[in-house]
């Protein structure tokens, strides 16, 4: 039962650890940084698939505002975030070989969810968008203010431990 979680650059170092020691990682919980390998330098909106190749499966649960100016939801061409969020959302499931999904859910007025389940070692992928959302951890008590809006609909830190304490490391590396 090892978890990494981080927000903004610490949420890109978790995904980063994921992918090269997943034999160390039950799961991750990535918040306003999800990412499944760096982007490909030639083609930003891609991820390079040779950056991330775990050769194990780790759950995953990550939050993301969908109007995060540093991190955009959507992607950017800056080399250092480039693809969608969704997009690593789902190359997690297939790096973690989910067969159902992504499920989309209304978990309160501005949540959503992306789930992605019946995957190896029951390591499911469940992204958290936060529509209007900004570079903010969901219910903080820090004042972010300046990074957008922090929603109080989700608390990461409760929903990210309930995903935690549901997937703990199943088999072998």
């Amino acid at each position: 039962r090892v978890y990494a979680t981080g927000y903004s650059g610490g949420g890109r170092m978790a995904s980063a650890l994921a992918c090269a020691r997943p034999d160390l990682i039950a799961a991750i919980a990535p918040v306003a940084g999800l990412r499944a390998g760096r982007p490909d330098p030639a083609q930003v909106s891609q991820p390079d698939a040779a950056s991330c190749q775990p050769d194990t499966s780790v759950a995953v649960v990550s939050f993301h505002g969908t109007a995060d100016f540093v991190n955009p939801y959507n992607g950017s061409p800056d080399l250092r975030w480039g693809y969608p969020v969704e997009l690593a959302a789902d190359r997690w499931a297939g790096l973690n070989d989910c067969r159902q999904g992504p499920v989309t859910r209304q978990v309160a007025e501005h949540v959503s969810t992306l789930t992605w389940t019946s995957c190896d070692r029951r390591a499911d992928v469940v992204l958290y968008s936060v529509a209007g959302g900004g570079h903010t951890w969901p219910d903080t008590d820090v004042d972010l203010s300046f990074l957008g809006s922090t929603t109080r609909e989700i608390n990461a830190s409760r929903v990210m431990w309930d995903f935690f304490e549901q997937h703990p490391r199943i088999g072998r590396a």
